[in-house]
Formats: C-alpha cells, structure tokens, sequence
C-alpha cells in the first residue's frame, strides 16, 4: 500500500524566487498547497494544479499592510479548512505569520505551524515599537517550529521568545561548475540592491582605493534601486566611468559568467542575514570582501579566506589574498558544498519536524 503524502501549505509570496526555491524542493517531500499574499510567478504558477493555489492578492492600503493582512484571515482559514493540511509555513513572519498565528487559533482543523524568517521580519519589524515586539512574541509563541537562514537571525529570535529554532541557509540548488582559467583577479563583481541598506556608496569608495592602486581594476555593479542615479554620479566624480560600469538587473546566465571571472566580490549591507549572492560568490571562487556584521562572520574570517571591513580596506591584506587565490576557491566552495547546497537541507528539515512529530 502507498502511504500518501502529507500536505504542506506554504503561505508567503508566490510572486518570490525564493518561495519558488522553498516549493521545488518540498514537492518532492509533500503533497504542496500554495497560498499567495499577491499574484504566482509564472514558474511558480505553472509547477501548481488549480486546485493547489490560491491568490489573496493582499493590497496595502491607507491603514498599512498588517491591517490589509487581516482582512484576509477568513479567506486563509476557509482555505486551510477545505484543504485540510498537516503543515501550515507562514514565510515572512511578521505578516503571513501573524494571519497563520491567528487561524491556528480559530482553525477547527489541526496543522503544525512552521514559521520561517527572512530577515528584516525578525530583524527590523520587532524593534520598530513595544506594540510590534509583542506581536512578533505572539506570532512565534504559536509557531510549532520555528526556521532561519543563519545564527545570527535565529539568535536575535530566541531573544524575542526563547524556543528551539532550526537554521539553515536559503542555500544553492547546486555546486556550479569552477573554471580557474576564465578567473580574472582585478575584475570585482557587485550585485546587492541600489538601496541605502547595501551602501554601494562604500562598495565604490573602496574600489576606488584598489583602482588607485591598480588602475587595470575594473568594477562590474548590477541590480536596480532608488540610488541609481547618484551613485553613477559619485562614479564620475571619483573619476571611475571607464573603471566601473552599471548593467542593471542580470540575468541567471549573465551573472553566473560575471560570478565566473570576477576575483572579488562586494557586499557592505548595514544589517542582513546570510545572502544567496554570497554563497554564490563562494561558490564560483570570487574573493568575498564583506562589511563585518554577524551574518557575514559565520562565512567569512578575515584574512583566511576573505575580508571583513568596518570602514576601509586593507590593500596588504587583499593582496596576500589573491596570492592564495586558488586555495581560498578550494576552500570556499567545499564549504558551501558542505553546508549550503538547497536540496540536502530541505531534505534534513523534512526529517527532522517528520521525527519531531512522531516524538509528539
């Protein structure tokens, strides 16, 4: 006799990469159910039969997201309801959990609730106000498990409310392909958002110090934001418009060539949780060169195989690096190989809440 598959009904954005990242790999471990705050990217939209998505398309209005976030907590419940999951995973918690949290308490039908972070739900939202900390405390007390994508994230959680959180990175589908010969050690590769957050005022600050130095140095900066415009400004007037160049948003293909033939790679957010462009620029060779915040720290040890900087860069430092360019490639792609590979940590998740529930 075949057992059937559980269902497991994620709720989060199914206009995300990432979302589509998370329902590819638990397909192959459940029976999915996908309940969208706004529209399907058409990948997404085409991996569900009709009768596994649900688009609330949730819109924001004049009193904020949360109180447009409710006004769907009855549609959500009738939808759990008639689908009868086992599992329920709100991804973004301070809002698709909050609605999660709320129709596990109503719910006639039981579900395990899984509560997964991304970042500044947990990061942020929290300690924007006394009001906002307790709802995250609410939201997590009502969370059967709890995930996030790296230490740092998970202990700033168990500060909020003391439980067991299991961590795990938004890791990659798999190990690319390494080819020393395209590798270019003055080209630096860029790709964080053009947003105050990803400061790629600094990003350019500090290749201008390497392009001193090097003037063979070039600087490949892509993706959008609203900083566009100033920071080809700031370009121009640290005399680097040869030097650098903006493409925009890259795609899949494009990136992974850059990824390929870039010797190091930049990314100075403020605050952030582990990055899938880090672990891609680990796992393509690139020199990681990372502002020193926690996140980075639990990838990175400065001047072993990359660099951590509060504010300038070490030149010395950087150079001693690329001398042991090979080895550090070697290094860090064994080190994603061995922790962050997509498919292997959704399969231990899988296995670990299947143990966690029998033990119930």
């Amino acid at each position: 006799m075949i057992r059937e598959k559980q269902k497991y009904l994620v709720f989060g954005n199914a206009e995300s990469v990432h979302l589509l990242k998370w329902v590819k790999e638990l397909q192959k471990h459940f029976d999915v159910i996908v309940v969208s705050s706004l529209d399907f990217m058409p990948e997404l939209d085409d991996l569900l039969s009709p009768d596994r998505k649900y688009a609330l398309r949730i819109k924001q209005n004049e009193k904020g997201v949360t109180t447009a976030f409710l006004g769907k907590l009855s549609q959500l419940q009738k939808i759990i309801h008639q689908s009868k999951p086992d599992y329920v995973n709100a991804h973004y918690i301070s809002s698709h959990g909050l609605l999660v949290a709320l129709a596990k308490i109503r719910s006639k039908h039981k579900f395990k609730f899984i509560a997964s972070a991304w970042g500044t739900d947990v990061l942020v939202f929290p300690w924007k106000n006394k009001v906002f900390f307790w709802v995250m405390k609410f939201i997590l007390s009502k969370a059967d498990w709890i995930t996030s994508d790296s230490e740092y994230m998970s202990h700033i959680i168990k500060k909020i409310k003391d439980k067991e959180v299991l961590t795990f990175t938004f890791g990659l589908n798999s190990l690319p392909d390494y080819d020393e010969t395209k590798y270019e050690e003055n080209l630096f590769f860029s790709n964080r958002a053009l947003s105050p957050n990803y400061n790629i005022h600094w990003v350019l600050n500090v290749f201008s110090e390497i392009y001193k130095a090097d003037p063979k140095s070039r600087l490949i900066v892509s993706n959008e934001g609203e900083e566009k415009e100033t920071l080809i400004k700031q370009c121009k007037e640290l005399g680097m418009e040869e030097a650098a160049t903006f493409i925009g948003f890259a795609q899949e293909k494009e990136q992974a060539d850059i990824y390929t033939r870039a010797g190091g790679y930049f990314s100075l957010p403020d605050s952030d949780s582990t990055s899938v462009s880090l672990l891609e620029a680990l796992a393509y060779g690139c020199i990681p060169i990372l502002s020193d915040i926690p996140a980075n720290r639990e990838w990175v040890s400065d001047g072993v195989n990359g660099l951590l900087i509060k504010k300038d860069l070490s030149l010395e430092k950087l150079k001693v690096l690329k001398e042991r360019h090979t080895q550090i490639a070697k290094d860090n792609r064994k080190l994603i190989a061995d922790k962050a590979i997509f498919p292997d940590l959704i399969r231990e998740f899988v296995n670990t809440i299947s143990k966690k529930q029998e033990n119930q």
